[in-house]
């Protein structure tokens, strides 16, 4: 448990800069966790118990009382904060949250009233409508500049410096350079110092209403939300992230959050992880996400190919190949790997300063889309890595 838990109501609590975040972990799975090499820590505080509000219900068209027994769920009321096109939907969902997810009306309908729509969220998350005119596309090293700005390396020299020998331990115990976790930290958070300043409730509840598209996924996380409030022993409302109701310094979806969140150091069944404040709670989660999704230790993640040679590459440019066909193809990477060649990989061809450049894609590269399924991000993370590791090392 880390001292820092004791200052948590207030930080989740209190505004900050609200930024248009790139991404957040949206996938889960179940991993094992080894024992964790030791790191010397201040002596913790206890987290004070917050109890969960005491939100009266407002007086509704039915005057029925909340029985909690059987199949039968309490909706029969109004949402104050939602738009009345919204009332039916909000109905819906409280009986969803109480008959599929098994949460008691006494919890989800003080709960839900006292959210509330946001229209902003809404916005930033609705898709803009196709043009007819499409915009060029948008070269990957612009993308990925915007991430290797100095600013941005001072940013990851001075957390290198601040948590050295954490990197090294989280990263002898999951398997996962310290550089590539750093990479996801400056790229979601620029290492925290922009977390979201929306509240994650009202963020989930308001895109799947809005967004019909994403309603099943937005509904989930939002069960998911009620239920992390609940370990963690906070009022939901209070829960604070990105307009797509990602969270803390690594930007997790309550869903993974409740998933692949661990608690450095801690034993199992111990506290709750705390990835608003503890770098060594979220360092460790990230590399445990990593590692549920696939990650291989001491595999590469991108390798450039190795000049024109004249291959044919168009076969290979969509879905994943075995390595074994690339190299009878003539298509090498700079750097060899020892990689089998039954190993999936992909070839990607992204934009450069150079011009169109071809990459090898390996199974490390997808286990950090699992991330965020864009390439540019994946790439991006595996840029700052190898610019930061070259800083630091001189």
């Amino acid at each position: 448990m880390h001292k820092n838990w004791a200052l948590f109501p207030k930080t989740i609590l209190a505004t900050v800069v609200t930024a248009v975040l790139p991404a957040c972990a949206t996938h889960v799975g179940t991993v094992n966790q080894a024992a964790a090499p030791v790191i010397t820590t201040p002596a913790p505080l206890p987290l004070p118990a917050v109890p969960l509000p005491a939100v009266p219900i407002p007086e509704q068209p039915s005057t029925a009382v909340m029985p909690e027994t059987g199949n039968t769920c309490i909706s029969n009321v109004a949402f104050p904060n939602f738009p009345q096109q919204y009332q039916e939907r909000m109905q819906e969902i409280a009986c969803h949250l109480q008959e599929r997810d098994g949460l008691p009306a006494s919890y989800v309908i003080p709960t839900l009233q006292d959210a509330s729509f946001n229209a902003r969220a809404v916005a930033l998350m609705t898709p803009p409508p196709p043009s007819a005119t499409p915009a060029p596309p948008y070269p990957w090293w612009r993308y990925r500049n915007r991430f290797l700005r100095q600013n941005r390396l001072n940013q990851g020299v001075q957390f290198w410096r601040d948590h050295a020998a954490l990197l090294q331990a989280v990263s002898q115990k999951y398997g996962v350079p310290g550089p590539i976790l750093m990479g996801i930290l400056n790229i979601e958070t620029g290492f925290g110092s922009f977390q979201g300043g929306f509240s994650v409730l009202n963020s989930n509840l308001s895109l799947a209403l809005a967004l019909p598209g994403r309603r099943r996924f937005f509904l989930h996380q939002t069960a998911e939300t009620l239920k992390l409030a609940q370990r963690l022993g906070v009022p939901p409302g209070t829960l604070q992230g990105s307009q797509a109701g990602a969270m803390g310094m690594s930007q997790f979806l309550a869903s993974s959050y409740l998933r692949y969140g661990v608690t450095w150091n801690d034993p199992p069944d111990g506290p709750m992880p705390n990835l608003w404040q503890s770098p060594a709670d979220v360092l460790a989660s990230t590399a445990n996400f990593f590692r549920g999704h696939g990650w291989q230790p001491g595999q590469p993640v991108l390798g450039r190919v190795s000049g024109d040679q004249g291959a044919d590459v168009a076969p290979f440019l969509q879905g994943k190949h075995p390595l074994a066909q690339l190299r009878a193809a003539g298509i090498q990477p700079e750097t060899a790997s020892r990689l089998p060649g039954s190993t999936p990989v992909g070839l990607l061809r992204l934009q450069t300063e150079r011009g169109p450049t071809l990459f090898i894609a390996y199974p490390n590269f997808y286990a950090i889309m699992g991330y965020n399924p864009s390439t540019y991000y994946s790439a991006t993370v595996w840029a700052y890595a190898k610019a930061i590791k070259r800083v630091i090392n001189g």
